[in-house]
């Protein structure tokens, strides 16, 4: 993963059985780069209230764009999303 200049990518993990250094060892393992971070059982549970419970479903690769100002946030859908798929939505949150 890698991230643009003007673009914060934030993984956020909710798996109530992994741990900040479970992701950890997944980040180095792979050669990540980004914010990751292990989300609250709160957090989970806003997630799920405010999108849906296929946002809080790893496999489902649930993706969250929130736009410049902080002001908006749109979900990307189900399924993995291409690199062109991604630029869109970041230039539309701009």
């Amino acid at each position: 993963m890698r991230q643009a200049d003007d673009a914060v990518v934030i993984a956020i993990d909710v798996d109530p059985n992994e741990d900040a250094q479970m992701v950890r060892d997944h980040i180095a393992r792979n050669d990540y780069e980004g914010m990751f971070v292990v989300a609250p059982i709160e957090m989970t549970e806003m997630l799920r209230e405010q999108y849906g419970s296929y946002i809080i479903t790893p496999p489902l690769s649930p993706k969250v764009v929130v736009n410049a100002d902080q002001t908006s946030a749109e979900t990307m859908g189900r399924g993995v999303k291409s690199a062109e798929d991604l630029r869109v939505a970041l230039e539309e949150a701009r």
